[in-house]
């Protein structure tokens, strides 16, 4: 599992094979997806799977990549077989979390990381918005009072999904892509003129 982030050139479609070449020492083949924001979980296929926002795969050889720019990217394993997950608001409150731990057999026997995401001190959501996230985790997950509009922390919501599923064993990077404006790209910060982190998991050797 690695998360990249600035070193990587701005445009997914070039440089994920460039970035993966990068970091893994053996070669292997890539999986992708085109991201739309769901709770779509698909087998992955070499290339372009499909649309969607997690992959899976039980094959050695195989790296699946998920690319995000402020939302949240997690990573599930098992002994046999390992998922990517791409979980902005709309995929969490979709239900994406429960839908890719829906692949693994024995939740409790998973970890799960959560990558780089844009953290509850930036990422400032509308009241409808805030409601819905809260709703599909806890009220935790929203910071109401902030003299303006609520934040909410994608990252913690996760998190909570993760565990009431019976995931027990939950690793999460607390960086926000927002702050880190040095080693991360945020869709927030810098518009439609950001670049993407890449996430990338595969079944070692």
């Amino acid at each position: 599992m690695r998360f990249t982030g600035r070193g990587a050139p701005k445009t997914p479609r070039e440089s994920r094979r460039e970035v993966l070449d990068r970091i893994s020492p053996a070669s292997l083949e890539l999986a992708w997806l085109r991201q739309i924001h769901s709770n779509r979980v698909l087998e992955a296929q070499p290339g372009l799977t499909a649309e969607g926002d997690a992959l899976w795969t039980d094959q050695r050889g195989l790296a699946l990549c998920i690319a995000t720019a402020d939302c949240v990217p997690i990573v599930i394993a098992a002994a046999d077989r390992v998922a990517t997950v791409h979980a902005g608001w709309r995929g969490i409150i979709a239900g994406i979390v429960s839908a890719a731990v829906d692949v693994f057999p024995e939740p409790a026997r998973l970890t799960a990381w959560i990558g780089p995401a844009i953290g509850a001190c930036c990422y400032e959501v509308g009241e409808d918005v805030a409601t819905r996230i809260a709703e599909s985790a806890s009220p935790k997950v929203i910071n109401a009072n902030t003299g303006h509009r609520p934040h909410a922390d994608l990252s913690k919501a996760v998190e909570i999904q993760l565990s009431r599923l019976g995931v027990e064993d939950i690793r999460r990077l607390g960086e926000c892509t927002a702050c880190d404006c040095d080693r991360l790209w945020s869709y927030r910060r810098e518009g439609p003129g950001a670049g993407r982190n890449l996430t990338f998991a595969w079944i070692s050797e």
